[in-house]
């Protein structure tokens, strides 16, 4: 796990400044970040990954691994579960947070987590989803727009040797 707790405490300082790129929405400085989970589920090889319709609350046309906030009196692996559900339709279990940072925009602390897939069909169900796809791990430097940061939590995430397919 030595790759992973690197990304966990990297100053988001360091994330934040990469050169032509702008955070896709904007918030107060002094606001209070709220926390969402971040699911890396993989089927196979392959990693699901999402685009954010305009219905989402922000990151609109990014792809990304499903997120959601937490509602109040939620732990995080139930969030996880919701959001998985609730987004593309599958059943999934929480395994192992491996990674947390602040969003670009500082609104909030990003939970990610590797999941068990349980049982569905991957679609989009809500309407803050565009599309989705299975996609091999050198396949995610293609989509665009992305978070760099989303490509190397989930590549480090599913590149340990104690990540075996879910």
């Amino acid at each position: 796990m030595a790759g992973l707790a690197a990304i966990a405490w990297t100053p988001f300082a360091t994330l934040s400044t990469m050169p032509d790129e702008t955070p896709p929405f904007a918030t107060p400085a002094d606001a209070e970040p709220m926390h969402a989970v971040v699911a890396i589920v993989r089927r196979d090889e392959r990693v699901l990954f999402v685009r954010r319709s305009p219905a989402a609350r922000g990151a609109v046309g990014y792809w990304t691994p499903v997120s959601g906030r937490l509602e109040p009196g939620e732990t995080e692996p139930q969030a996880l579960r919701r959001e998985v559900r609730e987004e593309v339709g599958l059943e999934v279990e929480a395994r192992a947070k491996v990674a947390t940072i602040a969003s670009r925009d500082g609104r909030y602390l990003l939970h990610f987590w590797t999941c068990t897939l349980l049982g569905g069909e991957a679609r989009p169900v809500s309407d803050e989803v565009a599309d989705l796809r299975w996609l091999r791990l050198d396949e995610l430097h293609a989509l665009a727009p992305v978070f760099e940061e989303d490509v190397r939590i989930v590549s480090d995430a599913c590149a340990e040797p104690d990540a075996p397919p879910s």
